[in-house]
């Protein structure tokens, strides 16, 4: 998982990894054992509710049962933070002029985190959790904390891994622009091998659309005026936009600048044919060599428009238009589920 290839390992891979690679040796998907946590946690929470008697045995709470899906809701999209990483990676390949032992050293590096700095961060998300989860807990009502002992620490882990997650896409964003600097050139008949980290990035920014998405529709009471939920939402995007644009920047400005080179050297040969035809009509008036230049100019100006039609953006339409669906999908059911609320509400 975190490309063992690498002779020497230019850094201590993070505690992180070793879980996933443990998850991955499981019987079951990882998927699927990181759902577990929901009932787990939340039965455990409702047995400790039911034993204090803030519950009537047998009454369950959706504040309690969905306790466990902050834990899932971040563990789960770290699978493809690592996975997808590496599929990007390697679609990348065939443009980097390495050895494979360099090649495996790039790719570890960006696949791998850091031992000692993801730690930090990992830490640092665990103070900020701990402080949320105290926080929360003076003023929630007292069967939320029924358990205190798990639900703080379900703060804890969820936002240590979460600063974790964020200190890894961070490294990776700074990444992918190096990546796309290696090349001498960039083809554009062959985008082909750039659209995977294009790809990655959509991905990621869908992903944190999905989990602000599922907060909302997990804690209702959170989310209950339309306007706080735009406001969510605005926030968001921005920073989805960014997230899928901002290492892809410097590969747009290379493409453009290679189409406009070709366009120049298929204008400047364009000049030409057309100064031979002007000088064998009308200084050689020689006519049969005409033909054969208007063939070439035929062949040129075709090839001139090819390249008009060249696209310099480094991703398929359907990944940008696929990240602006999962954007506005939600603000377009938001508006949809007030118009009706308004409906009936009247």
């Amino acid at each position: 998982m975190t490309t063992d290839t690498v002779v020497e390992r230019p850094y201590r891979p993070n505690f992180i990894h070793r879980f996933y690679d443990w998850l991955d040796r499981l019987p079951i998907p990882g998927w699927l054992f990181l759902m577990l946590p929901i009932p787990i946690i939340g039965l455990a929470q409702h047995a400790v509710a039911w034993t204090r008697g803030l519950l009537t045995p047998g009454q369950f709470t959706w504040a309690l049962g969905y306790a466990g899906s902050n834990l899932t809701g971040i563990l789960l999209p770290f699978i493809y933070v690592i996975k997808g990483a590496q599929r990007a990676v390697n679609q990348f390949r065939p443009l980097l002029v390495t050895t494979e032992e360099e090649y495996a050293r790039l790719k570890y590096q960006f696949v791998t985190i850091p031992s000692g700095p993801g730690i930090l961060f990992f830490l640092i998300g665990a103070a900020v959790g701990a402080l949320s989860g105290f926080s929360a807990m003076a003023v929630a009502p007292a069967v939320d904390y029924a358990f205190p002992q798990m639900r703080i620490g379900i703060w804890i882990i969820a936002s240590g891994v979460f600063f974790l997650f964020a200190y890894q896409i961070i490294r990776q964003l700074r990444q992918i622009g190096a990546f796309y600097a290696m090349p001498e050139r960039l083809d554009l008949f062959n985008p082909s091998p750039l659209y995977g980290f294009s790809r990655y990035t959509a991905t990621i920014g869908i992903i944190l659309i999905v989990v602000v998405v599922l907060g909302a529709l997990l804690d209702p009471t959170a989310y209950e005026s339309p306007v706080v939920l735009f406001s969510v939402f605005a926030s968001i995007v921005p920073m989805v936009l960014v997230v899928f644009y901002l290492p892809l920047s410097g590969a747009h400005r290379r493409l453009a600048s290679e189409k406009e080179h070709l366009l120049q050297e298929v204008n400047g040969r364009i000049e030409t044919i057309l100064d031979r035809i002007d000088a064998a009509a009308f200084k050689r008036q020689d006519y049969g060599e005409i033909a054969g230049m208007r063939t070439v100019f035929s062949t040129m100006r075709e090839k001139k428009e090819t390249i008009e039609g060249l696209s310099t953006w480094p991703w398929r339409p359907g990944t940008f238009t696929g990240l602006l669906s999962a954007i506005f999908l939600p603000l377009v059911l938001i508006l949809i589920r007030e118009i009706i609320s308004r409906l009936f509400g009247s």
